[in-house]
C-alpha cells in the first residue's frame, strides 16, 4: 500500500515543510526511521506520550523545540528520498516492526501484532496462490459460487480473481455493497474512522473522518470496478436452497432470478457472504394492518418518504436510530422515540469533521505515512476497546464492577452523560444504562442528547403494545398520534444465513444442525458434514472492536487458500473434522463467558434465545488473524478427485 507512492523530484522544500507541519508526529517518527535508518528517532527524547482516548495527539506530547526538530528532519528525509536516496527500511517485520508500533502509540506493543500489521500496512501483502493454469489444464469444470456482494463477498471475489479461480457472485439486491446499499436512511454513516473502515489493499482519500453512506457506497463500487469483479456479479439472484451432491462432489443451488424464474447452478465450492446485518427484524405489532400511516424499517428506507411536517415515532435507540433521529429531528412536527434500553455513548470531536487537504496530501506524498496513520486508528479503536471487555475474575475483592479499565470507562462515560443532561434529571435517568460499557456496542454522540432535549422530541422508555388507526399505544397505556412509524429494530443476527436452506451430506439441514439460532463453525468459517462450504461473517466472527473489514480480509485469505488446495492437490472435497470443530467451540464458549457482554443482566443481539453468545468473537483481532493465517490440512478430511 504505502510503497506504491512514487517519489516526486519536483517537490520543493516549502511545500513539504508546510504539509509536514500539519502531520501527526507519532506517525511521522516511524516514517523518519524507515527513510533514514537512524535509530535515534525511536529513543528518548523522541518517544511520544500515550494517546488519551481518541484524541488526535498531533504534537505527540513534545515541547515545541522537539516538534520542530522532528518535522525538519522529516522534511529533509522526504526530499532526500525524492532525489533518489534509497529507503533504509522498506519492509520492517518482527521486533523491528514492534518498535515502530510502540513508537506510534507511545506505549509497548507486542511483536505478536507484527505479522498482521505487516500485511495490513502493505509490507508483506497477501498474494493468493495462482492456480489458474492448473484449472485451465486439468479442472475446467471447477468453479466457485459466492453468495452476497457486500464487503465480504467483494473481498472474496477480488482474491478469487487474483488466484485465477472461476467464480460467480449471486446478489439478491440490484446493486452491490450489502449493508451500504440497503441502509439509505437519513444520517447513515460509518461509526469507525473511514481510514480504518476501508480495504487495506485499496486506500482512499476520504472527505470526512467518519464517511457518510453515499461516499462508502461509491467507494466499494469503485473498488469492484477496478478489480474487475462487477461483471461477475448476477444481481437480483436469491439463493433458495443449496444441497451437496455426494455422487458428483459438488453443490447444487436453486436460485430465483430477477423475474422470478428458477435456475439451477453447480459449484465445486460454495462461499456464503450473506452478512450479519442482512435480514431486518420487523416486529409484528397488533393493529398494524389497521394503521393508516406508514411503517418503514431503517434498512428498507423508501426513496420517496418525506417526513417533513409529520408526526413520527422511532422504535429503537441503537446506532441506526441515533443517526436517523438526529438527521430528521428538525424536519418533523413531532417525534417520539421508544427506547427499550439506553446505550453508552462517547464523545468524538471528529465525528462530523471534514478531512483537511493537508492530511490527504501527506497520504499521497509521504511514504508509509498513511499506513502508520491507519495503524494508529486500529490501535485506538480495536485494541484499546478490547482491553475493557474481559471481566476481572477478582473484581469483587478489588471492589470493581467489571475491571479497573471498564469501570474507568463507566466513570468517564457517565460524567459525559451528566454534562449532556445537566438540569434534566428525568432525561438523565432515562439515558443512563444500568449495564457495563461494551456490554453492547459503544456508540458515538452525534448530537443525540441535544436532540432529545428539543421541545418537540419525546423519549419514552416503553414498548409498543399495539397500533391504532391513528397512532400507537405503549405497554403503560400511553397514546400518541403519529403519521409515520420508523423501525430501527435491527436484524435477525442470530439466524445465520436465514432463510437459505442448506443441506450437506445425507441431506443434513444446516438450520436444524444450528437449532435455527445457535450457529457454530470452526473459526466461524466451516462446519463438519458440509464439504467445500465456507462462511464469511459466520458464527462468532463479529470483532470485539474496530473494523470488520480486517476480519473479512483474514477470513478470505483462509477460504481462498482452502479452495486453492482443492486444485493443487487434485481434491474433490475437504471437510472440517469434528475434533477441531468441537475443541474450538468449547474454547470459544469458555472465552466468551468471561466477557462483559456475557454478564448477567446484559441483553443484546449478541446472544441467541438460549442466552449463548453466537455473534461475537472473544479474542483480540490479531489473535483471530493468527488462527486463520493458513488452513491446517490436519483439520480437514480430504477426498481425492475421481477421474473418469
Amino acid at each position: 500500500m504505502s510503497l506504491a507512492i512514487p517519489p516526486d523530484p519536483e517537490l520543493d522544500r516549502d511545500t513539504v515543510r508546510t504539509a509536514v507541519a500539519a502531520g501527526n508526529i507519532p506517525c511521522l517518527l516511524p516514517v523518519l526511521y524507515q527513510l533514514t535508518g537512524e535509530e535515534k528517532w525511536l529513543s528518548p527524547p523522541y518517544v511520544p506520550t500515550p494517546t488519551k482516548g481518541y484524541e488526535e495527539h498531533n504534537d505527540g506530547g513534545f515541547d515545541p523545540q522537539i516538534q520542530a526538530e522532528i518535522r525538519d528532519a522529516v522534511t529533509d528525509a522526504v526530499l532526500d528520498w525524492c532525489n533518489g536516496k534509497p529507503i533504509a527500511h522498506p519492509a520492517p517485520a518482527g521486533a523491528e516492526l514492534a518498535r515502530l508500533m510502540s513508537t506510534v502509540m507511545g506505549e509497548p506493543v507486542s511483536e505478536h501484532y507484527s505479522p498482521m500489521i505487516a500485511e495490513q500496512l502493505g509490507f508483506t501483502p497477501y498474494t493468493p496462490t495462482d492456480v489458474g493454469s492448473t484449472i485451465r489444464s486439468t479442472r475446467q469444470d471447477f468453479g466457485v459460487v459466492v453468495v452476497g456482494a457486500g464487503i465480504s463477498g467483494m473481498t472474496c471475489a477480488i482474491n478469487l480473481e487474483k488466484a485465477g479461480i472461476p467464480y460467480t457472485v449471486l446478489e439478491r439486491n440490484d446493486r452491490l455493497g450489502g449493508t451500504w446499499w440497503e441502509n439509505r436512511y437519513p444520517g447513515a454513516r460509518v461509526d469507525i474512522p473511514s481510514d480504518l473502515y476501508s480495504f487495506s489493499f485499496r486506500p482512499k482519500n476520504w472527505s470526512e473522518h467518519f464517511a457518510r453512506r453515499d461516499e462508502i457506497f461509491d467507494y466499494v463500487s469503485d473498488v469492484a470496478d477496478e478489480y474487475g469483479i462487477t461483471d461477475r456479479i448476477r444481481f437480483g439472484h436469491s439463493v433458495d436452497t443449496a444441497a451437496w451432491d455426494e455422487n458428483e462432489q459438488h453443490w447444487v443451488l436453486s436460485v430465483t432470478g430477477p423475474d422470478g424464474e428458477k435456475q439451477e447452478l453447480r459449484a465445486s465450492a460454495l462461499v456464503t457472504a450473506a452478512g450479519l446485518h442482512s435480514t431486518p427484524n420487523v416486529p409484528d405489532f397488533e393493529g398494524a394492518t389497521d394503521f393508516h400511516g406508514q411503517i418503514v424499517h431503517s434498512a428498507q428506507w423508501p426513496e420517496d418518504l418525506d417526513v417533513r411536517g409529520k408526526r413520527v415515532a422511532v422504535v429503537g435507540s441503537g446506532a441506526s436510530a441515533m443517526q436517523l433521529v438526529v438527521a430528521i429531528s428538525d424536519q418533523v412536527e413531532s417525534m417520539v422515540v421508544l427506547q427499550r434500553q439506553p446505550q453508552w455513548i462517547a464523545p468524538n470531536e471528529n465525528y462530523f469533521r471534514q478531512t483537511d487537504d493537508s492530511k490527504n496530501w501527506l497520504f499521497d506524498h509521504i511514504p508509509f505515512y498513511r499506513g502508520w496513520y491507519r495503524f494508529r486508528l486500529y490501535w485506538l479503536y480495536t485494541e484499546r476497546t478490547y482491553a475493557a471487555l474481559p471481566v476481572d475474575p477478582n473484581r469483587e475483592e478489588k471492589g470493581k464492577l467489571v475491571s479497573s479499565l471498564n469501570d474507568a470507562y463507566r466513570a468517564y462515560l457517565t460524567s459525559y452523560l451528566d454534562s449532556q443532561t445537566a438540569g434534566d434529571e428525568k432525561l438523565r435517568r432515562k439515558t443512563l444504562p444500568d449495564y457495563p460499557p461494551f456490554g453492547k456496542r459503544l456508540l458515538i454522540d452525534n448530537g443525540w442528547f441535544t436532540t432529545l432535549r428539543k421541545p418537540h422530541v419525546e423519549l419514552l422508555t416503553d414498548n409498543i403494545a399495539r397500533l391504532t388507526p391513528t397512532g400507537l399505544v405503549t405497554a403503560d397505556g400511553e397514546e400518541r398520534d403519529i403519521d409515520v412509524l420508523i423501525l430501527c429494530t435491527g436484524f435477525q443476527q442470530q439466524r445465520f444465513l436465514f432463510p437459505m436452506d442448506i443441506r450437506g451430506r445425507e441431506g443434513t439441514s444446516l438450520r436444524e444442525t444450528w437449532d435455527d439460532d445457535n450457529g457454530r463453525a470452526y473459526l466461524g468459517i466451516t462446519t463438519p458434514g458440509f464439504p467445500n462450504l465456507f462462511f464469511l461473517y459466520g458464527p462468532n466472527t463479529n470483532p470485539p472492536g474496530g473494523s470488520y473489514i480486517t476480519i473479512a480480509e483474514a477470513q478470505v485469505r483462509y477460504v481462498v487458500e482452502a479452495i486453492s488446495r482443492l486444485v493443487t492437490e487434485d481434491l474433490s472435497s475437504i471437510e472440517c473434522k469434528p475434533e477441531p470443530y468441537e475443541r474450538y467451540n468449547a474454547e470459544l464458549d469458555e472465552a466468551n463467558s468471561t466477557m462483559v457482554y456475557a454478564m448477567d443482566g446484559v441483553n443484546s443481539y449478541y446472544r441467541n434465545s438460549s442466552g449463548r453468545v453466537v455473534t461475537n468473537s472473544p479474542w483480540p483481532v490479531a489473535d483471530y488473524w493468527a488462527r486463520t493465517e493458513r488452513p491446517d490440512p490436519a483439520d480437514f478430511t480430504a477426498t481425492k478427485r475421481r477421474i473418469g
